[in-house]
């Protein structure tokens, strides 16, 4: 631009002792330049070589000032795209307009100046990287920023700090490593596994460490295994179901263990739909506790004589509490209910207790004291009728009327 200034100012000098129309062509290109007009600076610089002879002395000057004006307006977006923080773009930018340009020392001065400051950004990113333990990250940083300034300042120390940290961690991953084989020989397979992972920690691409831990970690699966399925043998599912969900995330390629945590699940669910069941049970809620067991009954492959032992149960406990509360009516004289209930525990069964020797006594009272009522209220004999009443009151006193007809005749 400097260039550009002092060539103009020497026209201008010349303009003042000249009216060269020529000459004016020539300044009104390179003004356009310095006021940043790129376009109308190209198209004055066009329409000048057409006007201006081939052999006019500023043809030279004017093919120049053209010049000036593409490399002027690639620059331009060069610094937007720089600003933007767009550097790669302006690189690539800068490249055409230098294979357009070769040897301009604008544009080399334009190309130092962005990859310094993307030397200075990645060199930023690797003291970052380094900050936080990111070593394989912060070498390819300090690469990258030796990349675009060979000579930085500050980033070959980096790396060679790097480098030397990463010796020491390859040292350290080598001494855990065989620590953990120790440890696995012994089978001390907690501290095995905890060895291994310390090296992978300071050697992460280490495939033998990899194949180690999976080694280590299969069989610290099958411990789990074996102790899951003595847990099935003792019926405690829900912890079986535990066992396996560690073994599964220990061994996570075993179709096996998958299965068998699938179906440890299931029984698992199983063994709760039985337990809720019995709680209601203890309220009495019988035909909620029974849908609870059919679903458990068609849920489970290991549970089914404990399904079925809970059917039994709640059965019987519900048969309990149906003979007790026949008591309790029959207890009351209060026959006919009593009779609907002794008829529901002997539903299904020839005997329970002495629930049908009560059920036939209690429907021969029916009978009888429907018979002797009757007979009585026909009876114009008060002595007969009392006496006919009194053998009702003898097994059902609450029996009708009785007890007020019985007080009416004494009274007579």
């Amino acid at each position: 631009m400097t260039r550009l200034l002092t060539v103009a100012a020497l026209l201008l000098s010349a303009c003042a002792s000249s009216n060269s129309t020529d000459e004016q062509l020539l300044l009104e290109v390179q003004t356009l330049t310095r006021g940043g007009k790129y376009e109308a600076a190209a198209r004055a610089a066009e329409a000048a070589q057409a006007q201006i002879p081939a052999d006019s002395p500023l043809q030279g000057q004017l093919t120049r000032a053209a010049v000036e004006v593409s490399i002027a307006s690639g620059l331009e977006v060069v610094r937007s795209l720089s600003f933007a923080d767009q550097d790669d773009e302006a690189l690539a930018m800068l490249a055409e307009l230098e294979e357009r340009f070769p040897s301009e020392p604008m544009l080399e001065a334009w190309r130092r100046l962005i990859q310094r400051k993307q030397a200075d950004h990645w060199f930023e990113i690797a003291r970052s990287a380094m900050a936080t333990g990111q070593f394989e990250a912060a070498r390819l940083a300090y690469e990258r920023a030796m990349g675009f300034e060979p000579d930085h300042t500050l980033a070959p120390a980096g790396l060679a700090r790097v480098e030397l940290l990463e010796e020491y961690r390859a040292g350290l991953a080598e001494d855990y490593y065989f620590n953990g084989v120790r440890d696995l020989t012994e089978q001390r397979l907690d501290e095995s596994e905890n060895s291994f992972e310390k090296s992978r920690r300071y050697d992460a691409e280490s495939e033998r460490t990899r194949r180690r831990i999976v080694e280590v970690r299969r069989e610290k699966a099958e411990g789990r295994v074996a102790y899951a399925q003595q847990l099935v043998e003792d019926r405690r599912y829900a912890a079986a179901r535990a066992e396996f969900a560690e073994a599964r995330r220990l061994d996570p390629e075993s179709v096996a263990i998958a299965e068998a945590l699938v179906a440890m699940r299931v029984e698992a669910e199983v063994a709760a739909l039985l337990s809720e069941a019995e709680s209601f049970v203890l309220r009495s809620e019988f035909d909620e506790a029974e849908l609870l067991i059919a679903e458990a009954g068609e849920r489970t492959v290991l549970q089914a004589d404990v399904v079925e032992a809970t059917r039994d149960r709640i059965s019987s406990t519900r048969v309990d509490l149906l003979y007790q509360r026949a008591l309790d009516l029959e207890h009351d004289f209060l026959f006919g209910e009593a009779i609907e209930l002794y008829r529901e525990v002997l539903e299904g069964r020839d005997f329970y207790e002495d629930a049908r020797a009560r059920l036939e006594a209690l429907e021969t009272y029916v009978v009888e004291a429907a018979r002797l009522y009757a007979e009585a209220q026909a009876s114009g004999d008060p002595v007969a009728k009392l006496e006919k009443l009194r053998q009702i009151e003898a097994f059902w006193p609450e029996y009708e009327d009785i007890l007020a007809q019985i007080r009416a005749l004494e009274g007579e």
